[in-house]
């Protein structure tokens, strides 16, 4: 029997293979949609996402975190959270279909009219992968999860560059988003042993209730979440227009739809399931959360500070110069590409302990915290907005901080010592990658370029990995280890078959 250990670093491997696997793939994908593509292209389709998005979240009423959680049998829990997902996003597909122009009115802008109706076939895909999606999750089978999401993203990149290449402009982006959530519902079916989501079984009525009693708060903060994460960008659409929306949406994809993806494949996808299985031993969870903090912040750190002091260069060099106004933004949701999985970290702890209301506590002081200051920072345009947006996520990190403290005394002290480290090594990499610009540029010929940016890029690394090295040695000598016994253990298996 694996240890939770090694099971916990196993899952965290894959998922940040998917995970940072594909950020190549996206990036060279970014580079030619940037090109290919118009700013109002991306924020007409950023507009119907904000729809798209809000009724994922309704269709599955919690049951994929719920299935996580329940000690009850499997086999007599899939299938009725399956039927009950499946039932409820049909009924929000029908509306979503058939009111569309109702929809585009209130997005403030009828001409997502026609991406809403195409786009809303994704309710029923992605209900579909969810069931299966949490199976394998919750019997930490991370190996087929990030298969799944890797075949998806190449699935979503390649045919958007491709269609793109052939003229179909924004229905590019459409059309890539609804054969990623179809990929992704095959591969994830095929991969997960049993299908016993689809094998009719009475319900039991008192488990439903017991599914539902979870899922449904966790709904709420899910929503909550949502809404916190792209109301700004309906706003920043219908006051400032889909070009400005197109620039706001694409600083952010750029510095924050990975971390996205980091904190629900990694995070939240190998955190909840891990932090699950020891409920019941505070002081032990409180150990293993600390240090999975501290992991976050180890990685998220450099690629957030990163972001931030290149991004000047990077903009023109990468995606042209028709981008440029998109620049300041980018640096200030670089800052929120650091907060936000600081913050991400401590969902699937509520959620391990059964407490899935805190979310929706944390969502609702940041949903308090973020409208009054995005209203208040409007006129100052998408920079305005960020600031408030960047500004509001850290309010609930600390927020949250508290409820750790209450929930497991004695830890929110420790959190930020367990950040701290990152942050010094994040600190001197800044300043390294910045006293460097002069002297690269004067040998570029004072205009930065691919080289110029990529040299920048390596020495911020090295900085920042010697550094690191010297504060957390334990700490990484300690992942290095794990994840070589994972893979000895894996050599081991393939050994044996042979």
């Amino acid at each position: 029997m694996k240890s939770l250990k090694t099971q916990t670093a196993k899952g965290t491997m894959w998922m940040s293979v998917a995970h940072f696997g594909a950020r190549p793939l996206r990036t060279l994908a970014l580079i030619f949609l940037a090109r290919l593509l118009d700013p109002e292209d991306f924020g007409l389709v950023a507009l119907a996402m904000i729809l798209i998005t809000a009724t994922d979240l309704f269709s599955g009423l919690g049951m994929g975190n719920a299935l996580i959680h329940t000690k009850e049998d499997l086999r007599k829990v899939a299938f009725p959270a399956f039927a009950v997902t499946a039932l409820f996003s049909t009924f929000i597909f029908l509306i979503v279909f058939t009111q569309a122009p109702h929809f585009a009115g209130l997005l403030g802008d009828p001409e997502v009219t026609p991406i809403i109706r195409w786009l809303s076939l994704m309710i029923i895909t992605e209900s579909l992968s969810l069931v299966p999606n949490a199976l394998l999750r919750k019997q930490m089978m991370f190996r087929h999860v990030s298969t799944a999401k890797l075949v998806s993203v190449f699935v979503y990149n390649g045919s958007a560059v491709l269609l793109a290449f052939l003229g179909y402009g924004l229905w590019s982006l459409v059309y890539a988003e609804l054969l990623r959530s179809v990929t992704n519902v095959v591969v994830v079916s095929i991969l997960c042993p049993g299908w016993d989501w689809l094998r009719p079984r009475l319900p039991d009525r008192s488990i439903l209730r017991t599914l539902l009693r979870y899922g449904i708060p966790s709904t709420g903060s899910g929503f909550l979440t949502y809404l916190n994460t792209n109301w700004d960008d309906w706003l920043v659409g219908r006051v400032l227009g889909t070009t400005a929306l197109g620039f706001y949406s694409k600083a952010y994809n750029v510095s924050n739809k990975g971390i996205v993806g980091f904190n629900r494949g990694v995070i939240s996808g190998v955190f909840f399931p891990s932090f699950a299985k020891i409920q019941n031993d505070r002081g032990r969870l409180a150990r293993a959360y600390l240090k999975g903090l501290s992991l976050v912040a180890l990685i998220m750190t450099p690629l957030s500070l990163g972001l931030l002091v290149v991004a000047p260069a990077m903009v023109p060099i990468l995606l042209g110069d028709k981008w440029i106004p998109m620049t300041v933004t980018l640096q200030i949701f670089a800052l929120m590409a650091f907060v936000r999985p600081l913050a991400g970290s401590t969902s699937p702890l509520f959620l391990a302990t059964g407490r899935p209301d805190l979310n929706l506590r944390v969502s609702l002081v940041l949903l308090a915290t973020m409208v009054p200051l995005v209203f208040l920072l409007l006129g100052r345009g998408i920079e305005g907005v960020a600031v408030a947006v960047v500004a509001s996520f850290s309010v609930a990190f600390l927020y949250s901080g508290f409820e750790v403290s209450r929930l497991l005394p004695g830890t929110a002290s420790k959190m930020a010592l367990a950040i701290l480290p990152a942050v010094v090594a994040g600190i001197i990499m800044v300043v390294g990658v910045q006293l460097s610009k002069v002297p690269l540029s004067q040998l570029s010929g004072g205009e930065p370029n691919l080289f110029t940016l990529a040299a920048m890029v390596v020495i911020g690394a090295l900085l920042y990995i010697l550094t690191a090295f010297l504060m957390q040695r334990a700490l990484i000598l300690e992942a290095m280890s794990v994840a070589l016994s994972v893979f000895k253990g894996r050599n081991r298996m393939a050994f044996n078959k042979s």
